[in-house]
């Protein structure tokens, strides 16, 4: 939420120009310009909120679903996820009085034997992806508590035993 301060103000200073100028008789030339302005903060701000709105794990059919790339989620097979647990590490946040702050992170564990699913670009801010292990940056989703990660590992049982017993059925 930090991030909305910048195009806020700037939103804001805009909007108080333009209504100064429309009493103040301005030309719409003048005007235009600063209607034109708020169109960037808008874009900023609806970007923000919607990336704060989006999970940052999600499933859908057979697929963990990981929110760690600006434009779309990176579909993980359910079958080569292992365990989630609570890990700590640097938030990506500035420093405060010299030091980094840390956060708690979702830390997945990707199977040994899934090779092609060991390393993947993503924006450093929301996570890290490496040597089979996804890091899911706390700094940017909702608070992880051991209550989360123990929904999460719940119901990373309940689908693969689910699809476990939909392959023997077959």
């Amino acid at each position: 939420m930090l991030g909305l301060i910048v195009p806020g103000l700037v939103l804001l200073v805009c909007w108080s120009a333009l209504a100064w100028g429309i009493m103040a008789g301005w030309h719409w030339i003048w005007q235009l310009p600063l209607v034109l302005l708020m169109v960037i903060p808008f874009w900023m701000i609806g970007e923000l909120l919607y990336a704060a709105s989006r999970p940052r794990v999600g499933y859908e059919s057979g697929q963990l679903l990981v929110f760690l790339e600006p434009t779309k989620a990176t579909r993980v097979p359910i079958d080569i996820v292992e365990v989630f647990f609570l890990g700590q590490g640097p938030s990506e946040l500035p420093k405060i009085a010299g030091c980094e702050p840390e956060t708690q992170n979702i830390v997945i564990r990707l199977a040994e034997s899934a090779a092609d699913w060991k390393h993947r670009d993503v924006k450093p801010a929301l996570g890290h992806w490496c040597e089979g292990y996804i890091t899911i940056r706390g700094s940017w989703c909702e608070p992880i508590t051991p209550e989360v990660m123990k929904q999460l590992n719940r119901r990373l049982i309940e689908v693969q035993r689910e699809r476990k017993a939909e392959s023997q059925k077959a």
